[in-house]
This record gives C-alpha cells, sequence and structure tokens, in this order.
C-alpha cells in the first residue's frame, strides 16, 4: 500500500515538472515611467530617488543651466545638452544597491550630484 502511494506520488511530481518556472521574472520591467530632471548650476531637480528593483524609467533631461552639461546616471550618460536642451535616458534599474548621479562639464564630474537607492 506504502509503494502505490509512493509510486503514485513519484507519477505526480513527474508529470507537473515541466510546468515549474524557476526563470528571473521578477526583474522584467513591465512599464517605462518618465521622470522629468532639471538640470541648473546648483542642482539637480529629480523627483523619484527610491525605486523598486526592476523598474524601467525614461529620464528627461532638460538642462536650465548656464553650460553644455550632460548628465550621467548609473552607467548611461547623455550628450552635452545644450541651454533649454533636452534629452532621453532610458535606465532598468535591475539590481540593487545606492547608484549616483551628476552633472557632467567637458567630460568631468562638475557641479552638483545626488543619489538613488534601489530596495
Amino acid at each position: 500500500m506504502k509503494a502505490r502511494i509512493a509510486l503514485a506520488a513519484a507519477i505526480t511530481t513527474l508529470a507537473a515538472a515541466p510546468f515549474a518556472s524557476a526563470g528571473r521574472d521578477t526583474t522584467a520591467p513591465t512599464l517605462v515611467y518618465t521622470v522629468p530632471v532639471l538640470l541648473t548650476d546648483k542642482k539637480i531637480e529629480l523627483t523619484e530617488t527610491r525605486l523598486p528593483r526592476g523598474a524601467m524609467l525614461r529620464y528627461q533631461v532638460v538642462n536650465d543651466g548656464s553650460r553644455k552639461y550632460a548628465f550621467q546616471i548609473r552607467n548611461a550618460t547623455t550628450r552635452p545638452i545644450p541651454l533649454h536642451g533636452r534629452a532621453l535616458i532610458r535606465v532598468n534599474w535591475d539590481h540593487r544597491g545606492h547608484f549616483v548621479y551628476r552633472t557632467i562639464y567637458r567630460g568631468n564630474p562638475a557641479g552638483p550630484l545626488g543619489s538613488i537607492n534601489v530596495f
């Protein structure tokens, strides 16, 4: 009797195995959110600084400073943005941690910076 129950349990387990999933679906981005970023000479205005892992964000960067600044966030950098110009950066926040964003002038970090926490 115990052997029949064990055999039935084994067959049920083997039959259900193809339907089991062990993929990395938890970090797949679902929606792309647009976040405005304003660069000035003294600050960077960025509203979303605490994000869940797997968030996909499109940063719409506007340069309101007195120089051509580029914007760097995580491993993405815009081209130098002219005065009152715009640029887009798309970032998939798929790793937890603490990440810095900053302005770049002539290839070097310049002026304000901030940080984003991904949980």
